[in-house]
């Protein structure tokens, strides 16, 4: 097993050419999987939106993700929840995630199952990915799926771009994102870039994990 130091953290490549980081300065979380840097043509996309930033004080309002397979979208998943109180203006006008529209919705605890159950074993990605789940950890209190942050591999391809955002990778990358900050809209968005990304790593370093030995 190869190791390095790069983004502040180990990095360990696996004899099946898989990436994983460890970060140097949080203390690691044995119930949540391993973040890896990869491209594997299985995975499933998640993106929750929430009645705020603090897994131990706020909950999930919308869960989704999208199934790939060999690349390509197979199935979706999305559910809105009620979070027991009043969701605030301001997560309301970010989200456009109303106390109407959850009103008659289960509540957070009930939806995690089902999502449990539709992401089953795969890798998971996502964009600032550890956000998602530390709050699905937190109510299901083991999720050691290994995670790919699409905001990682984004920020070290293109480190001069003074954002990265998901909506700073949709544009750079000229995808749509129809409606951002709903959690299902946010998923496509992120497989789009995700699979572009791809492309630009076999394009310019000739495969997948190759812009990796650049940076050591």
């Amino acid at each position: 097993m190869v190791s390095f130091t790069i983004w502040g953290e180990t990095m360990l490549q696996c004899e099946n050419g898989v990436y994983f980081y460890e970060c140097k300065t949080k203390k690691i979380n044995p119930n949540i999987g391993k973040g890896i840097i990869s491209f594997p043509l299985d995975y499933t996309v998640i993106d929750l939106e929430t009645t705020g930033l603090n897994p131990d004080s706020e909950l999930i309002i919308e869960f989704a993700a999208v199934k790939v397979r060999n690349g390509q979208v197979t199935d979706t998943f999305q559910q809105l929840c009620d979070p027991g109180f009043p969701i605030s203006p301001v997560i309301t006008d970010i989200t456009g995630i109303s106390n109407e529209m959850v009103r008659f919705c289960p509540n957070p605890r009930q939806v995690l199952p089902d999502f449990l159950d539709f992401i089953g074993d795969d890798f998971i990605v996502g964009h600032n990915v550890l956000f998602d789940v530390r709050f699905v950890v937190r109510s299901a209190e083991i999720f050691r799926n290994n995670y790919i942050d699409t905001m990682k591999i984004f920020r070290k391809l293109h480190s001069t771009l003074p954002h990265h955002r998901l909506s700073d990778m949709v544009e750079f990358y000229n995808k749509t994102n129809e409606t951002a900050h709903r959690a299902l809209s946010d998923c496509f968005a992120t497989q789009a870039c995700f699979e572009a990304m791809r492309t630009e790593c076999i394009d310019i370093y000739g495969n997948e994990n190759g812009f990796l030995t650049r940076l050591k």
